[in-house]
């Protein structure tokens, strides 16, 4: 191995160090209660050698985001079978969704807070500063800011589409009824994958006193969407 080589692989163990000891901080106190000297004691690096790999706080949040973003894309896919008919990818897509939020809860809190519109600063806001060279590096933050947001964006469509195309190939196949608009119930169901992981505080203490686990909870609700979208005369 060359010394550039070497260099570049001590380079990415660095970032990916920094990135992992964010990663444990927004986690455990969550992104307002976290300061860049923060991550850097807890990486053991100086401020300065954090800047030289992440500008701000912001772009090593969106880096997170991403990370989980492609976890549970890569789950949903390596659930689903070829060999499986368009009902069972539905049910395979689902699962897997349910299975990251269960296996990695604190990636679907770091994504609700993604989307909750605190990342969107207007276009006036985004350069304020007149001092030489701040401005290009607010531009380089917000080019890498921007290039995260389009990776997320991607792998939702991505996602999306996996369930559209299951269930085309459900009415297809004749498991799934052809009555249905492909594209509507995936919507539907993509927003239901997404409340069975936040169901809010309230609602759990009602299914726990009607003792329905959270997992129960799932099934029910799989069986329900079972007999909304099954063929029942294929």
């Amino acid at each position: 191995m060359s010394i550039l080589q070497r260099r570049e692989r001590e380079k990415k163990k660095r970032r990916q160090d920094i990135i992992n000891a964010a990663e444990k901080l927004f986690f455990s106190k969550g992104y307002d209660n976290v300061s860049m000297n923060d991550i850097a004691r807890e990486v053991e690096l100086s401020k300065a050698t954090l800047y030289l790999y992440f500008q701000n706080k912001e772009t090593l949040f969106f880096a997170i985001v991403v990370k989980g973003t492609r976890l549970l894309n890569s789950m949903i896919r390596d659930n689903i079978d070829d060999n499986l008919n368009g009902l069972e990818k539905v049910n395979a897509y689902r699962n897997a969704y349910y299975d990251f939020t269960r296996k990695y809860p604190d990636y679907i809190h770091i994504y609700n807070y993604f989307q909750s519109g605190r990342f969107s600063p207007p276009q006036s806001d985004i350069l304020k500063s007149n001092k030489a060279g701040e401005e290009e590096e607010e531009d380089s933050s917000l080019s890498y800011v921007s290039e995260c947001a389009e990776e997320v964006l991607r792998l939702r469509n991505e996602r999306f589409f996996i369930l559209q195309k299951s269930i085309e190939e459900g009415i297809a196949d004749g498991t799934i009824r052809p009555d249905i608009d492909p594209v509507e119930t995936a919507i539907l169901l993509s927003a239901i994958s997404k409340s069975l992981s936040h169901i809010p505080s309230d609602h759990e203490r009602l299914l726990q006193k009607r003792g329905i686990s959270h997992d129960q909870y799932f099934q029910d609700v799989s069986e329900f969407i079972l007999l909304m979208i099954k063929n029942l005369n294929p």
